[in-house]
């Protein structure tokens, strides 16, 4: 039997969604985890490196609405979203948003909190809105890491940012066989079934790491140079890291971290050519990755949102719809529909 779903009175469920480190342990690493490329701890000036095709993955979501429905006497949370994902490719000419049978990806989910003895599954949830037939699946809920109260919106959005996230890694492997690095927007959380020429650029970070003793050298780095590479261990595998600095800011107004992003990647084994591959990928990222950084009159959240992925978000959130249209056809559902 459906439950009636009733709105809730957040009638606003807008969240920009940070996917970084925050939903790991905070931790330093030793410092012999930093001396595995050089033993000199000091900024490393980019090479000149070949370049190469490669692609970048990035994906968008979408919390439309938020409700609640009784079952069993309990008053159990629910949304609808909807989440994109996308690749953009990048040659020395020209980007190029990806478009065939397998992207751009988009899919819509009705996350519903469901009592431990309830086994039944989530009901589909279908309803058209304009001329379009939106299937909306349904998705029991999973605990996530940053929430701890199951039965909550907040949980339910980070089973939706985790459902993205796994539509991300998926396509990132599915392209590796074709592309000498695929850069994934977010981190490598597990390692050991990540391909290990799949690249993840964090954004926002919220760990550094590296030892406070070595941490002077992010302050250090001017636009273009990086760090040396660290190994990160953890139970899932181990990653091969480094920072880059994208954009040299005035240390009066701005904090260090303002300019850096950091970049991991699987580590394959503790070996000196699994180290010497990694080099080769650090080169890569400081060289690119400054050159693609946005000004901040463009983009605000530059410099760390590379211009190319700038414009595949714009396609993607396109194909996820109209945010007036869709709420519309939900409220309609919800009034005269059920």
């Amino acid at each position: 039997m459906q439950q009636k779903l009733k709105l809730t009175r957040t009638w606003e469920t807008e969240r920009e969604q940070s996917i970084d480190d925050s939903n790991l342990l905070d931790k330093l690493i030793t410092e012999e985890e930093c001396s595995i490329e050089t033993q000199k701890w000091e900024p490393i000036n980019t090479e000149k490196h070949e370049i190469f095709t490669y692609t970048i993955i990035d994906g968008t979501e979408k919390t439309h609405r938020s409700f609640t429905t009784m079952i069993d006497n309990i008053d159990c949370c629910a949304i609808l979203g909807s989440i994109a994902v996308g690749a953009v490719e990048i040659n020395p000419d020209q980007a190029m948003i990806l478009e065939n049978q397998k992207v751009p990806i988009l899919r819509r989910f009705r996350i519903q909190f469901m009592p431990d003895h309830q086994k039944n599954p989530v009901d589909d949830l279908k309803m058209h809105i304009g001329n379009h037939e939106f299937k909306f699946e349904g998705t029991r809920h999973q605990l996530s890491n940053k929430e701890a109260n199951l039965n909550s919106v907040h949980n339910l959005m980070d089973n939706l940012t985790a459902l993205m996230g796994k539509e991300e890694l998926k396509l990132a492997n599915e392209l590796s066989a074709s592309y000498k690095i695929v850069f994934l927007d977010g981190p490598v959380t597990k390692p050991n079934s990540t391909k290990k020429n799949i690249v993840g650029y964090i954004k926002g970070m919220r760990q550094i790491y590296i030892p406070k003793t070595k941490q002077e050298i992010l302050e250090k780095l001017e636009q273009g140079q990086r760090t040396p590479i660290f190994r990160i261990p953890g139970k899932f595998g181990d990653k091969l890291s480094w920072f880059v600095c994208l954009k040299k800011f005035d240390s009066r107004f701005y904090d260090y971290k303002a300019g850096l992003m950091r970049f991991e990647v699987a580590e394959e084994s503790n070996s000196i050519d699994a180290i010497e591959k990694t080099i080769g990928f650090a080169n890569f990222t400081s060289m690119i990755f400054p050159e693609l950084a946005p000004e901040s009159f463009k983009d605000s959240r530059a410099p760390h949102n590379p211009v190319p992925v700038g414009e595949l978000e714009k396609r993607i959130k396109h194909l996820i719809g109209n945010k007036l249209i869709i709420e519309r056809g939900i409220l309609n559902y919800i009034y005269n529909e059920q």
